[in-house]
Parts: structure tokens; sequence; C-alpha cells
């Protein structure tokens, strides 16, 4: 059943490439974080150079809702931390009055009744909020004292009334991977409406801890519990798109299959102007500049490294009997140097089945 649910969606994914219909807007709002998390795929710490002023951001939306229907592109807020930006609710009330829905993703260290107050005055309509780990390993990994805030920061959104999704997201790790239960307890208490759980990429602080990678046996485990808890009732969640996982767990840990819609229905605004996909994406994705190319025209005529994806096709790639579904795992998890995937999870979930049947024996 699966293997021909597969198939229709690759046809579904084909006709994406080709239609390439923008629905999802990432702005990076600035580079600067009260936190230094060990994981941030970004290395944000203070204020980039070169950030885009209040003007100018505001023009660069007010072209996108010239050339394209406003009321059918959500935009992400992000960052770094999207409430170090001092124009965030001036900029994000304009871009609602455009037409846009918003949502923005938070640390929470800066949420209080007043920043509630702001989100609702500016028309946000979900918000997540980064939860990775009960206290110990949260505090570990993110520091400053975070844990309390954040959860308190998570009862005032949901507590407020005011959005449709208030979400907790987690990235899974070493350091972590023991708290699932219990996280999905505290979630449950608290009323959240979602549970996003991701896996950590080896890019920026995250590359040079192991610990962020998950060991094979922890990434099933992982992925066992997503299945086990989609089957329950109450807390909704959800494995986000990573990578493909094969016929053992995809239309399982997701609502949708396997799909990295980078460039395709994906696009984003980086802090200096860059325009790119995902935001994790290395610079050699970056398609052009808000401050001297219009959006529309970069989204039209350039990305056709992301939506024409043969290029991969090479190294471990090259004959794999699941490369028309995965074409070589998201583009996020592109090893661009070394011309493969850095992570592959069929391999990985391969692996930790051979180590089960070694210790069997």
């Amino acid at each position: 059943m699966i293997a021909g649910r597969l198939k229709a969606w690759q046809g579904r994914v084909e006709q994406e490439r080709k239609e390439h219909k923008l629905r999802y807007l990432f702005w990076e709002t600035t580079r600067a974080c009260n936190l230094r998390c060990g994981h941030c795929g970004s290395s944000c710490t203070v204020l980039g150079p070169g950030e885009l002023a209040t003007d100018e951001i505001k023009a660069v939306f007010e072209s996108i809702a010239a050339d394209f229907d406003a009321r059918s592109i959500m935009v992400a807020v992000t960052g770094g931390e999207p409430l170090l930006r001092k124009d965030l609710f001036d900029v994000m009330g304009h871009v609602r009055g455009l037409g846009f829905q918003w949502g923005m993703v938070t640390n929470g260290m800066l949420v209080d009744n007043d920043v509630v107050e702001k989100c609702h005055g500016a028309g946000m309509n979900t918000v997540t909020v980064s939860v990775d780990g009960l206290r110990k390993a949260h505090e570990l990994i993110r520091k400053g004292g975070s844990f309390d805030r954040t959860i308190d920061a998570l009862l005032l959104l949901k507590g407020s009334g005011y959005f449709s999704v208030v979400q907790a997201t987690t990235c899974v790790s070493q350091y972590n991977i023991g708290d699932l239960q219990g996280l999905y307890e505290l979630f449950s208490r608290m009323g959240i409406d979602e549970w996003r759980l991701l896996t950590v990429t080896p890019i920026g602080r995250a590359k040079d801890d192991p610990n962020f990678r998950l060991q094979p046996s922890q990434l099933r485990s992982l992925l066992d519990f997503i299945v086990r808890k989609r089957r329950e009732k109450g807390l909704r969640i959800t494995f986000e798109e990573e990578g493909f996982l094969g016929t053992e767990y995809e239309g399982k840990v997701r609502d949708s299959l396997y799909f990295c819609p980078a460039g395709i229905s994906i696009a984003s605004i980086l802090a200096n102007g860059d325009i790119g996909a995902c935001p994790n994406l290395p610079p050699k994705f970056i398609q052009g500049n808000v401050r001297h190319d219009r959006f529309s025209d970069v989204w039209e005529h350039r990305y056709q490294s992301m939506r024409d994806l043969s290029w991969k096709r090479c190294g471990l790639c090259d004959g794999c009997e699941w490369w028309e579904f995965c074409l070589g795992n998201s583009l996020h998890l592109w090893d661009l140097r070394e011309g493969r995937p850095s992570m592959c999870h069929i391999r990985i979930l391969a692996e930790s089945r051979r180590k089960q049947g070694n210790f069997g024996r």
C-alpha cells in the first residue's frame, strides 16, 4: 500500500516542481540572539552587518504582495531571535495589512504579557517556541536560565487564546532523547496544540559536537515514539520533513509523505536581504538579493538547482533503489564538498536493523 502511495505522491511532487507556487516565506529578521545554543545552525550571536532597515523590508513585502496572492503565502518570522528586532511589530502589522498570514519561531526568553498583546495586535496567527528537553537538557543546550522562561512563554501564548496554533518544537539529540515521554506529558498538561520533533542538522555549531547526532538505534527509537503517539488522542505530534524514511516509516510519522520543498514552495529573505530557500542552506544556494533584485523575478527565473535535482545523482545516490523518491535527501542535508547526503536516513535505519539482528544472535 505504501509503495502505491509513494508512486502517487511522486507525481504530485513533480507537479509541484513545475508549478513552483510560493506558499511559505521565511523572513530572517536578524542574526542577533540572546542565547547561544549549542546546536544553532546559523551560529547566531549579535547583530550582523547590513541587516535590512524597516523601510527596506516593508517595500520588499509590498512588492511581493503586488506580484503574488499574499493571502496564499504564510510568512514565517525567524532569526536569531525575532523579538530582538525593535521594529518587528511595526513591520509585521504592515505585512498582515498586505494580506499575508504570519507566524513566529522564538526562544521565548522575551515573551511577556505585553509581547503577547503586540503579537495579537500585529495579526500573528501561529507561534512556535523552542524547547530542547526537560530542565537539565534544555539548560545544557540553551543555557541562560531559559527553561522556566520558555515554559512560561508557552503558557502565556496558549493562555491568551489569540493564536490558531501554539506549537512547541524540539531538536532531538543524544542530550534529550531520554526526555521525550516527559516532554509529551508536560505539553499535554499545558494544552499545547502541536509538538514538532526534528533531528539536528550537522551545520553551524552543531557540526562541532557529535552528541547532537542521534545514533542509529536512537533515530529508530525517536521514530517509533512518534508512531506510537500519533495513534493516541490528544497532543498532535509530527516529525519535521528532514529526510526520506523508506516504507517502514513513511506515512506514519507526519501527515504527508517525504518532500523537500526548498525553492519549490518555500523561499527565504535573509537578514541582509539575500534571497534563498530554507534559511539553513549554504551560501551557494543564494539566488539574489532584494536590494538589487525584484523578488518575483528571482522566484520565477532562478532556483533551477533546487527544482531539478539530477545533479545530486552521484556517489552513493547513483544507482540507489530509492533515488526517485529521495532525490538525495533534503537539500539542507546535502554535503556539497563531499557530493553526498550528510545524513542518509535509509542507511541509518538499515544499520540499526543490522545491529539489532546481531544483538539478537
